[in-house]
Order: C-alpha cells, then sequence, then structure tokens
C-alpha cells in the first residue's frame, strides 16, 4: 500500500523488514526484489538510499 500511495519513506522500512525476513528463511508471501528496485528507481533521498542499500544487501547474502 505504501508504494502505490507514493509513501516511499514508509515502504522503504517496510522493505527493509521483508528482505530481513526473506535472509531469514522466512516464507513471503511476495518477494522483496521487485520492491527494492522499484524504490531505488523512483525514490531519492539519504535515508531511503540506506534502507534501500540496507534491504539490497540483505536480499543478495
Amino acid at each position: 500500500r505504501a508504494v502505490l500511495r507514493r509513501d516511499y519513506p514508509t515502504a522503504a522500512r517496510i522493505t527493509r523488514w521483508l528482505a530481513w525476513l526473506h535472509a531469514d528463511g522466512v516464507p513471503l508471501a511476495l518477494d522483496p526484489a521487485p520492491l527494492v528496485e522499484h524504490i531505488e528507481v523512483m525514490a531519492g533521498g539519504d535515508r531511503l538510499a540506506l534502507d534501500t542499500a540496507i534491504a539490497h544487501r540483505l536480499i543478495t547474502t
């Protein structure tokens, strides 16, 4: 919902938590990788860059 509302700060935080769960092996109803990529492309700012970098790192490890 946060992505649809274009509330990218909230979307980035939620996606970071989803990436953490994904990295821990918790089965999720969706893949967080496309969300991370979408937020990276559509949003800007230091905090968003940090949240998406953390999420990206969690997904790729």
